[in-house]
């Protein structure tokens, strides 16, 4: 069902080829946004379009982007420039993660993980910001995770990133508080998605069983709904946020209930 105030805007997704990135491109399409999706594989984009315009999309734009090659930024700015495309929105649903023990961890995957999830996302972000102040409106939404609040072994450098991104996102939209442009950042527990092939089986197994475990579909609808509440922060499911609030309450209580499960 389409819905005034999303009808025509025009919304950058970022990670758009699977998981929440291409459920918040359908999900903005069925309620009749504009869209530029980007993703590395171009391959998945064109579904993702194809799909996005069955659904009622305005219109759709595809421009692949590898996050951490700042150049393929540059062009996808100018790509804007040159469409003259205003963007109401920007949505950073990119990034990925690799489980296992950081002392044995290969260091280029820590490097990979860091300029996807954080500096690819900011750049970006300054980029839009900048155009977004300028036109005196805008709202940017940074996807971060519970992991940035909740420490847990085997995901150091993942929960690192995530980290990163929430504090970021917090100090950036108070230096925006002024300019008409708004940031939440959204935390979510596990979600459904193909994030779980890079985790080792025990956990991936207990992670997609959990009763907390987000559909990917349900985690798109509260991104879209959180556009214009001019919301802080968004954090679910609500159980696990409360845990996380715990955790900086009594940090070594909940670390023990952490390590029992997944060891068990």
């Amino acid at each position: 069902m389409k819905t005034d105030d999303l009808l025509d805007k025009t919304f950058l997704i970022t990670g758009a080829s699977s998981g929440i990135g291409s459920a918040i491109a359908y999900e903005l399409a069925a309620r009749g946004a504009n869209l530029i999706i980007s993703a590395r594989r171009t391959e998945k984009l064109n579904r993702v379009a194809e799909k996005s315009k069955q659904l009622g999309a305005g219109k759709v734009y595809l421009f692949p982007l590898d996050l951490s090659i700042l150049d393929q930024i540059d062009r996808l700015e100018l790509f804007i420039e040159n469409n003259e495309l205003t963007i109401d929105g920007l949505i950073n649903s990119a990034g990925f993660g690799y489980s296992g023990n950081f002392v044995q961890m290969d260091f280029a995957k820590v490097e990979k993980m860091f300029q996807v999830n954080v500096l690819g996302l900011m750049y970006l972000t300054q980029r839009i910001a900048i155009k977004m102040i300028d036109q005196g409106f805008g709202e940017i939404i940074n996807l971060a995770s519970l992991a940035g609040k909740v420490a847990t072994a085997d995901y150091a450098i993942y929960a690192a990133t995530k980290s990163a991104i929430i504090s970021f996102s917090h100090a950036l939209r108070l230096e925006l508080k002024d300019s008409g442009v708004h940031l939440t950042v959204v935390n979510f527990g596990p979600v459904n998605t193909p994030f779980f092939d890079q985790i080792e089986e025990q956990r991936r197994e207990k992670s997609l069983n959990s009763y907390f475990t987000l559909e990917v579909e349900k985690a798109a609808k509260i991104v879209v709904n959180s556009l214009g509440k001019n919301k802080r922060e968004v954090n679910r499911p609500f159980i696990l946020s409360m845990g996380a609030i715990v955790y900086q309450l009594a940090p070594q209580f909940t670390e023990k209930i952490i390590v029992n499960y997944f060891d068990a």
